[in-house]
């Protein structure tokens, strides 16, 4: 029953391609124009830094690996978060639960496109302000949370050399494979002609650019929640990048769930 209802939904998705083409094809170059200006460009040279820095075993100045990626990750985004802890995994420089535990609560949005989109959205410093606070201090208060979780494990030194050109290539890989995922959502959002709300939910960015201009209630708490689940492009994104290792998913997705109720919640009450 299942399988034939996967196929049902192939074919339908098919027909819709062929009947919507032309709705196909701008969505196409929407997507491709989204990712080549407002993620590649951090994303690509991000990727690069991190990877760099693992092999050069930087990691070891903090006492706390999943300290490290916390720190990181804020300043790199989303899913390089996922790239850092896939990569200090396969080094054996995390341990597989710490891995797990760290993918709840070190996913962010870019900071710089963070802080571009929100005051394009709401044209107040003030809300900006306030929604890229809760956006990071959610993800501190399920590190809070879990950090008990965490189990102290010994700093390995794994004498990776110095590689620019494999962390060139790394990151090739990881933002051509965002680019699908990116223009995989935007495409099916299109075509099923979706309101905003599970707009935002499939691909956070259209979610948040159809808020921009807009007059809605709880204008708010619905880029909260686009920015905090991060849409299914990006769970998309991390689950690829995690399957190249025995590291779980369902880590992130429930760090998702916590940090979506919490930056509700801190929205509302401030």
């Amino acid at each position: 029953m299942k399988r034939n209802l996967i196929y049902l939904t192939i074919l339908i998705l098919i027909f819709l391609i062929f009947k919507n083409y032309s709705i196909v094809l701008s969505s196409s170059i929407n997507a491709v124009e989204l990712w080549l200006y407002k993620v590649f460009p951090y994303l690509f040279i991000m990727i690069i830094i991190n990877d760099t820095l693992i092999n050069l075993d930087f990691e070891r100045v903090f006492k706390n690996t999943s300290i490290y990626v916390l720190v990181m990750s804020l300043l790199s985004g989303s899913p390089t978060s996922a790239v850092i802890i896939s990569n200090l995994y396969k080094q054996g420089k995390i341990s597989k639960n710490n891995a797990n535990i760290t993918l709840m609560f070190t996913y962010f949005a870019n900071p710089l496109f963070l802080y571009t989109m929100l005051n394009s959205i709401f044209n107040s410093f003030n809300v900006t302000i306030k929604l890229m606070i809760i956006h990071y201090l959610s993800n501190i208060i399920i590190y809070l949370i879990f950090k008990k979780k965490i189990l102290y494990t010994p700093t390995v030194t794994n004498n990776t050399k110095f590689d620019i050109a494999g962390s060139i290539k790394k990151a090739m890989t990881t933002t051509t494979m965002v680019l699908g995922a990116i223009t995989f959502y935007l495409v099916i959002s299109d075509i099923l002609q979706l309101n905003i709300f599970l707009r935002g939910l499939l691909e956070m960015t259209q979610g948040l650019n159809a808020l921009i201009g807009r007059d809605l209630f709880a204008k708010e708490i619905l880029a909260i929640i686009f920015l905090s689940f991060g849409g299914l492009s990006v769970h998309t994104q991390v689950k690829c990048i995690l399957d190249e290792t025995d590291l779980k998913y369902k880590y992130f997705f429930i760090g998702r769930i916590y940090q979506t109720l919490i930056a509700v919640f801190l929205t509302i009450i401030t």
